[in-house]
């Protein structure tokens, strides 16, 4: 039984790989995002690099993909794997490793927000929607980054004060820090940008940006199109 389970949480990894973005890129033939795509900033997220290059309705292809693959996945072992709390927690969290931190086609990585909404929706589906509800709000007041950091941050708080199982609250608190590492990978560019560290800590990982956000920079630019996902 044990075996099955862990199982389940490998296929979770392998599912939050599968690369929607990179898949598209390469169908429509946009060489400039397969070149473009970088980890370290949010600038070069492959999904505001689609935007850019191919328009935000195939970018919305890529992230609603990027959504199901979480919830679908997560879904099928809640009914089918048969799977507890404790072990629906991990393997949810196994799905939005794997699309922040797949082990091929790197650079076209997601960032973890559509994977982890996914997750959210099937596991902690008033959370998830009470922070979608914020990010929305945010993207309507142009401050998206900054909205998406509270909507997710909030998630594990208001699972706990729903008093959803310890082991979700974890998960919950487990896909925050993943997000914060993922962004985390451009500090050194920020640094060395003329930053000081714990700014450029701050602009990381509460904007996803790599400078003051208040600026009209490409960041400002890119965020009125599309959040990263």
């Amino acid at each position: 039984m044990t075996w099955s389970r862990l199982a389940c949480m490998a296929g979770g990894y392998l599912a939050g790989t599968l690369p929607s973005t990179w898949i598209l890129a390469r169908a429509k033939g946009a060489h400039g995002v397969l070149e473009s795509a970088r980890r370290t900033a949010g600038e070069t997220d492959p999904h505001i690099l689609m935007a850019k290059e191919l328009g935000v309705a195939w970018t919305v292809v890529a992230a609603t993909t990027d959504v199901l693959k979480g919830l679908v996945y997560v879904l099928a072992a809640r009914h089918w794997g048969r799977l507890d709390s404790p072990w629906l927690a991990l393997t949810g969290g196994a799905v939005v490793v794997g699309h922040s931190f797949p082990f091929y086609a790197r650079e076209m990585a997601g960032r973890g927000l559509a994977a982890a909404a996914g997750v959210l929706l099937v596991l902690l589906p008033i959370e998830m929607t009470v922070a979608g509800l914020l990010i929305v709000a945010g993207r309507v007041l142009r401050v998206t980054s900054l909205a998406t950091t509270v909507g997710m941050a909030g998630v594990p708080a208001v699972a706990a004060i729903q008093g959803q199982p310890k082991e979700l609250v974890a998960m919950g608190t487990a896909i925050v820090a993943v997000l914060v590492i993922r962004r985390l990978e451009g500090v050194g560019t920020v640094i060395r940008g003329g930053f000081p560290p714990a700014r450029a800590i701050l602009y990381r990982c509460v904007f996803d940006s790599s400078g003051p956000p208040a600026g009209r920079g490409a960041w400002d630019r890119t965020e009125e199109q599309l959040p990263p996902t």
